[in-house]
């Protein structure tokens, strides 16, 4: 495990100069979660429910309505509300959890969400879902990039699926329950469906693989021909394996048709394999979950953001910033490349350090930033890369990795507490020197309560062998735009447009 390091939050005025992007001021989060990017359920609402969101519902019809609640597994189920205008989303969760008969063991692993094509949150227990929605609008405006034309169409609907915060281990002891699975399963497939978990192409197979047998049972060559998956590949692995052909070596040059005849072979290998492994439903899905388990970015939550692009000679223009979607979850962040769906960046915890910065003062249309630090071996020399990531959910970004290291602290303190003398503590700021003195390190961060991060790792798995997955954390430094400093914060190289004037020492390094 690498080892954390002592990390101060300072209390400094806003940045100058820190940023040049052009967008209105976030001030403060309305939840710990958003997804940017999946799909609505939508299409399966049926037309004579009222849905909770619908711009079409007075005030007065609002007080008592019909709400659909949607699932991962694509079940809609009808509640009642007497009252929409008081109704709290603890008291919505309690009539699902009825509704679906959920045991009593298992209720802290979902939770209520409200979720569209543009936006998706995950309620705390005193929102009220429809007051949410009627703020929607807003909301976009805070949150989302989104154009007048997209907000205008765009429609929340509120849903039942995992709760951000839930861990693997706790997965685990609900395996056996059938209905569980089948819900946790429908929501990891989904994100890798739609790309959001940006698996190596031989993962994709693999799991495509794994889709094809429960879809249509052991695989014949005689019952499926060549052509029998290769009109509904959507439906076994993600776009980006047969329409981004250069993510992918053995695509290289193709069209898009060759590209998906190839890759519908490479799923028949995978899917006469899984044929010879598993007998029933449960035990295909049982080893799907097995595997993405081993994933680094599984369970994590998606936020939408922007990051400079690594400029090449001379342009009279700026070049656009690369959107870019930031994962997070209980273990680590992930950026990755929202229109290649490719891992750029994935680091655990105690391997990196953060900061958020709010707009510049007399700048209110600046984007906020979040700051990432983490340590890189150049050659002979150790270093340090700075990444600055743009985003109206930077502020969000901010609450989740601290939620989520405030747990991991938690699960460590219960376990092993370290002496006081070998305490190495993260908190929300950038990498500070290593202290060991626990005077210095209380004076520096304002509080004894020292957050420590650890390593974690897929829990360990009992039954049919699960294949190891080809994916793993990464740096791809040539795809971003990274700031070098040297162990004692000299500036080594900067590929960064925006200028920035303050020295690394004098700002994150105390």
């Amino acid at each position: 495990m690498a080892s954390a390091q002592v990390l101060t939050r300072q209390k400094y005025s806003p940045i100058e100069e820190v940023s040049i992007k052009h967008l209105p001021q976030i001030k403060s989060p309305l939840s710990q979660v958003i997804f940017p990017d999946c799909p609505s359920p939508l299409s399966m609402t049926r037309p004579e429910i009222q849905r909770l969101g619908s711009s079409t519902s007075s005030s007065k019809s609002a007080k008592s309505l019909e709400v659909c609640v949607f699932m991962k597994d694509g079940s809609v189920h009808e509640l009642y509300l007497e009252n929409a205008w008081t109704e709290h989303a603890s008291e919505l969760l309690l009539k699902v959890e009825d509704c679906l008969a959920i045991p009593p063991e298992a209720k802290d692993m979902f939770a209520l969400w409200i979720t569209s094509p543009l936006l998706q949150l995950q309620l705390k227990p005193h929102h009220v879902p429809f007051k949410l929605c009627r703020q929607w609008h807003d909301l976009l405006d805070k949150f989302t990039t989104a154009t007048d034309e997209q907000k205008a169409v765009d429609e929340p609907v509120v849903c039942y699926q995992r709760n951000a915060f839930l861990c693997k281990e706790r997965e685990m002891e609900m395996f056996s329950n059938t209905k569980i699975l089948v819900w946790l399963f429908s929501e990891a497939k989904s994100n890798v469906l739609t790309g959001n978990y940006p698996c190596d192409g031989e993962d994709y197979e693999y799991l495509g693989g794994i889709l094809s047998w429960l879809a249509h049972g052991k695989y014949d060559p005689e019952i499926h021909p060549t052509g029998f998956l290769k009109s509904n590949l959507t439906e076994y692995v993600p776009t980006c394996m047969y329409r981004e052909g250069d993510r992918w070596s053995w695509l290289k040059g193709k069209t898009a048709t060759a590209a998906a005849g190839i890759v519908e072979q490479r799923l028949f290998r995978q899917w006469d394999q899984i044929s010879e492994k598993v007998q029933t439903k449960t035990e295909a899905m049982q080893l799907f979950m097995k595997f993405c388990w081993k994933l680094p970015f599984y369970g994590c939550v998606f936020f939408s953001g922007q990051i400079e692009k690594v400029s090449s000679g001379i342009h009279l223009r700026d070049c656009p910033d690369r959107p870019v979607r930031v994962g997070i979850n209980r273990d680590g962040i992930f950026i990755m490349d929202s229109c290649k769906q490719e891992l750029l960046l994935g680091r655990m915890f105690d391997s990196i350090s953060w900061e958020y910065t709010e707009p510049a003062k007399g700048k209110p249309n600046c984007l906020p930033c979040l700051w990432l630090e983490f340590d890189l071996d150049q050659g002979p020399q150790k270093c340090s890369k700075l990444l600055q990531i743009f985003s109206k959910q930077s502020v969000m970004m901010n609450a989740m990795i601290e939620a989520c290291v405030e747990e991991l602290n938690k699960k460590d303190r219960a376990i092993t507490p370290p002496p006081v003398s070998e305490k190495k503590s993260v908190v929300g700021g950038l990498l500070s020197a290593s202290y060991t003195n626990h005077e210095v390190l209380e004076s520096l961060s304002g509080s004894a309560d020292d957050r420590v991060a650890i390593e974690t790792s897929a829990p360990v798995l009992i039954g049919m062998p699960v294949k190891e997955p080809k994916t793993s954390l990464c740096a791809k430094t040539n795809r971003l735009c990274l700031s070098t400093y040297s162990d004692n914060g000299e500036l080594i190289e900067s590929k960064c447009k925006v200028k920035r004037p303050f020295t690394f020492p004098s700002i994150f390094r105390l």
